[in-house]
């Protein structure tokens, strides 16, 4: 998971795909698997979601809800953040 600034979104997908392509090459080598894939699940700080999340969340198996729970986690920890910035946070 990442939570980036919504111009950065295709820059640390990528980022996140080469840098646990290794780990999947690893992995497939290890436990002698035949495909291990890699899904980077990127969500920005105002809750704006890759192209191809939904495909991800397939893939993986998670339910429709992951996308509108981790959009709201995201979007809480935004204002968390900005409040405790402008000191309005006790």
């Amino acid at each position: 998971m990442a939570v980036p600034f919504t111009h950065n979104l295709p820059k640390t997908e990528a980022q996140k795909i080469m840098k646990y392509g290794n780990l999947a090459m690893e992995i497939t080598i290890t436990w002698k698997l035949n495909i291990v894939s890699v899904y980077p699940l990127v969500i920005s700080a105002e809750g704006v979601v890759t192209r191809n999340f939904v495909q991800y969340q397939q893939n993986i198996g998670l339910t429709k809800n992951t996308l509108r729970e981790g959009q709201r986690a995201v979007l809480l920890q935004t204002c968390h953040t900005e409040r405790k910035f402008l000191g309005h946070v006790p």
